[in-house]
C-alpha cells in the first residue's frame, strides 16, 4: 500500500499554506509535527479529500485520487481537530447514523458499531448521550466514527489536544494497535503523542516539509546541541533572553536549565541526551507541550 504526495501546494489568497510537498507513505504511523500555522491541518484536509490542492497530485497505489473519487473516500477514516457531534444522540445512535452515511447496511452497521465501541472502550457508555461526555470520551467517539468503514488510510488531526495524560496514553496505544495494516497520519504539536509510536516524523514549517526521518535519526541530528547547566536564580532571565530554554528545575539553592544551543552556553554546561521536545524547540523556537 502506497500513498504518494507529488508536488502538492495550497494557496489561500496571498498566503501559501503548503509549498510543493513531496512524500511517499506506506503502512505504519507517521507523526506530522509542526507549530500552529505550519500547514498540518491543510495537508490533513487535502489527504482526506475534504480540500483540493492548488497544484500537484496525490496517488494511491499509483492512481490519482481525484479520478478515484468515492473509491478513494471509501478508503479514508478522518478525525478532524473539531468533531461535530449531535449532543442529544447516544454514542450508539450517533455511530449508527454515521455508519449509514458511510453506506453500511443495517447488519454491517450493528456489527461494526459494536466492534469500534469495544475497541475505544465505549461499550459501557453506549446508551449515554454524547453531550454529557468528557473531552476524552468525545475524542473516543470521534476515532470510533473514523474506524467504521475499516479505513486503509486513517487521518487524525490534533487528536489529543486538551486531553488529560491518561486519555492521551489510551489514544496512543489505540493508534499503535490499529496501525498494522493501515497508513496512519497523526498531526500534532504535542511531541509525546508521537515519540514512541511513529515510524517516521514529518516536520512541517511554514508550509514546507523540512524533515522526514525516524525519531532516532532526527534526534541524532541534534546530538551535542542540548545542554544542562546549573545557575543561580538571578541568572535565569539572561539565559532565557539569549538561549532556547526548554526546562527550568529547582535543585536546592540552584536551578537546572535545559538549553538547546549549537554552542556551549556556559562554562559548566554539560551535554545531555536529546528528546523530541528538544527537537521541537530546535526547529520551532518555542516550547513543546
Amino acid at each position: 500500500m502506497n500513498l504518494t504526495i507529488n508536488n502538492v501546494s495550497k494557496n489561500f489568497k496571498n498566503k501559501k499554506a503548503l509549498n510543493y510537498i513531496n512524500l511517499e507513505l506506506t503502512t505504519g504511523v507517521y507523526g506530522i509535527l509542526g507549530a500552529n500555522g505550519s500547514g498540518k491541518t491543510t495537508l490533513m484536509r487535502i489527504l482526506a479529500s475534504v480540500m483540493k490542492p492548488s497544484s500537484g497530485k496525490i496517488l494511491f497505489n499509483g492512481k490519482d485520487i481525484a479520478l478515484m473519487d468515492h473509491e478513494y473516500r471509501d478508503l479514508i477514516g478522518y478525525l478532524p481537530q473539531h468533531v461535530g457531534l449531535y449532543k442529544n444522540f447516544t454514542a450508539e445512535k450517533f455511530l449508527k447514523y454515521i455508519a449509514s452515511l458511510k453506506g453500511l447496511s443495517k447488519k454491517e452497521a450493528n456489527e461494526k458499531v459494536n466492534e469500534v465501541m469495544s475497541l475505544v472502550g465505549l461499550l459501557d457508555h453506549r446508551k449515554e448521550k454524547v453531550g454529557k461526555f468528557s473531552g476524552g470520551m468525545k475524542r473516543r467517539v470521534g476515532i470510533a466514527q473514523a474506524l467504521l468503514n475499516n479505513p486503509k488510510i486513517l487521518i487524525v488531526d490534533e487528536p489529543t489536544a486538551g486531553l488529560d495524560p491518561k486519555e492521551r496514553i489510551r489514544f496512543r496505544n489505540l493508534v499503535s494497535k490499529i496501525s498494522a495494516d493501515r497508513i496512519v497520519l497523526l498531526s500534532t504539536h504535542i511531541v509525546s503523542d508521537i515519540e514512541f509510536i511513529a515510524k517516521e516524523v514529518l516536520i512541517l514549517k511554514e508550509g514546507q516539509l523540512i524533515k522526514k526521518e525516524t525519531p532516532q535519526k532526527l534526534l541524532q541530528g541534534i546530538e551535542n546541541k542540548v545542554w544542562s547547566i546549573s545557575v543561580e536564580e538571578k541568572d535565569i532571565s539572561y539565559f532565557q533572553e539569549h538561549y532556547q530554554v526548554g526546562n527550568i528545575m529547582r535543585d536546592q539553592d540552584k536551578f537546572e536549565l535545559r538549553i538547546v544551543s549549537d554552542s556551549k552556553p556556559y562554562k559548566n554546561a554539560e551535554n545531555v541526551v536529546p528528546n523530541l521536545e528538544d527537537l521541537y524547540l530546535f526547529y520551532f523556537e518555542e516550547v513543546a507541550i
